[in-house]
């Protein structure tokens, strides 16, 4: 394995230091339970709660925090203090990063509002990232399941999709999915997420308190695997920093775990001795490459190159490409959307000549 070592984690988290329902006692004690490794905590406009960052009992809990104007909404990690949401996007996308942190733009497809939610969507898609872009890591979270489930919700279908919410889920939308191929086919590398973009709603209804959805369930469903070639670090800063490097490199893939976990899949393109995985860079410079991937179970799954199906299979795939592309995976069950890779990046022979 390029990458031996494999963290299941959850982005985009929210406590009672915004509008979210749980404490961070309560957040950590339901992800450790669901079997995670790492969280990402991002309570709206507030770093209230840098006191919990750091390991608890093999948790490794990290603390930033989301930008959020009525609109266009932005996790901002690694900032060590709060970005104003009164900044313009680009503005306050430029200030996240002068102070030396990176970010997530959140939801940007949005287009339903209801009952239930507003509408946050991203509105200005050639806002991508810094104006300053060249080398700075740039996250789009592709798949945000409480948004997804949202955007569903219907007067007819409200209590249905509260029951079996997963009627209530399609995946990350085409438009994003679109975006986010295109970004990567010009150069503007962007790394994509999952994100549960939990808050433990509490809904008080003639029969009582219904909660829209626990933490403990919700940290079930898109978890998002780093790739590390060495173990998380003892100490929490460096831990830490393991974290957002393989978040900003791309190194890391989401699936949602209520139709199966994902914890060893395999995704590389090798030729010879030369391996590479998600989030490297390979050439087609030495000759044609072989791409294999394995998800583990009987998925149905698409290589995908420069945003178009180059071959699919189920369960597994062996493709040779000798043509630089970005190349990703992802997989259905039941022809549900259920796992995503970021891409492999494979430049052509004369790239750079």
């Amino acid at each position: 394995m390029r990458y031996p070592f494999c963290y299941p984690g959850a982005i985009h988290i929210h406590t009672s230091f915004s509008d979210g329902s749980g404490s961070f006692p309560e957040v950590i004690a339901a992800a450790r339970d669901a079997g995670l490794r790492w969280i990402i905590v991002t309570d709206h406009d507030t770093l209230a709660g840098q006191s919990f960052a750091g390991w608890h009992d093999g948790l490794l809990v990290v603390v930033g925090h989301e930008i959020t104007p009525p609109r266009n909404h932005f996790l901002a990690l690694n900032t060590g203090s709060v970005v104003p949401n009164s900044l313009a996007p680009q503005d306050f996308v430029d200030e996240v990063y002068a102070r030396g942190g990176f970010g997530i733009i959140a939801h940007p497809d949005e287009r339903v509002r209801n009952s239930f939610k507003e509408i946050y969507r991203w509105d200005d898609w050639t806002i991508d990232g810094p104006r300053e872009r060249a080398g700075r890591p740039v996250g789009l979270e592709l798949w945000n399941l409480m948004s997804d489930w949202g955007e569903h919700l219907t007067p007819r279908n409200r209590y249905l999709h509260f029951f079996v919410p997963a009627l209530g889920l399609s995946g990350p939308t085409p438009a994003t999915l679109a975006w986010w191929d295109r970004l990567n086919m010009v150069g503007r590398r962007t790394f994509g997420v999952g994100g549960v973009d939990v808050h433990a709603f509490k809904h008080w209804l003639p029969w009582g308190v219904a909660e829209v959805f626990p933490y403990r369930w919700m940290f079930g469903t898109l978890t998002n695997y780093l790739l590390l070639d060495r173990p998380l670090h003892e100490d929490d800063t460096q831990a830490t920093h393991q974290v957002y490097g393989a978040l900003a490199a791309g190194r890391s893939y989401f699936a949602n775990r209520l139709d199966g976990d994902a914890p060893a899949i395999l995704f590389e393109a090798r030729r010879g001795d030369e391996r590479y995985g998600i989030g490297d860079t390979a050439s087609i410079a030495g000759g044609p490459l072989l791409i294999e991937a394995d998800v583990g179970r009987d998925a149905f799954v698409r290589l995908i190159a420069d945003g178009e199906v180059l071959t699919s299979g189920v369960g597994r795939l062996r493709q040779s490409v000798d043509e630089g592309a970005v190349y990703r995976l992802e997989a259905y069950i039941g022809g549900k959307a259920w796992l995503f890779t970021n891409p492999i990046y494979v430049e052509d022979s004369d790239a750079g000549a």
